[in-house]
């Protein structure tokens, strides 16, 4: 009885510290300014900076794994090409089963979805 009990509040102290999240969206969010809203910032390794540009695209979000997921990127795409920002927080992994990622060539997990549907779970609450 006694485990019982500890698993459930193990189970609820888990999801009370995780927090569902997904990228911004650049048509609604400060990147329809060109500004990167917090906690994210630019990713030291995009290829071009946020634009505010009308018609910016969400092209991927990808969680990265260094043994525990240690932060996303989320990649748009203008006229100017593509550019990325970047949030360094906890990520739980996703599931095998989980339809919305799929594991990547870099040992991380894509989604390529819409904002919507490529939801994370981060460990800041």
């Amino acid at each position: 009885m006694k485990n019982g009990k500890l698993i459930i509040l193990m189970f609820v102290l888990t999801s009370a510290l995780s927090h569902a999240a997904v990228c911004p969206n650049p048509e609604t969010s400060s990147l329809r300014w060109g500004e990167v809203p917090a906690p994210w910032q630019v990713n030291p390794f995009s290829p071009n900076t946020p634009q505010g540009e009308e018609g910016t695209q969400f092209v991927r979000a990808n969680i990265l794994v260094a043994g525990i997921g240690r932060g996303v990127i989320c990649t748009y795409q203008n006229s100017r090409g593509e550019y990325s920002i970047w949030w360094q927080v906890g990520v739980k992994i996703p599931a095998e089963i989980d339809y919305r990622w799929r594991r990547s060539l870099n040992n991380g997990f894509e989604c390529t979805d819409s904002i919507e549907i490529c939801e994370f779970y981060t460990a800041a609450g």
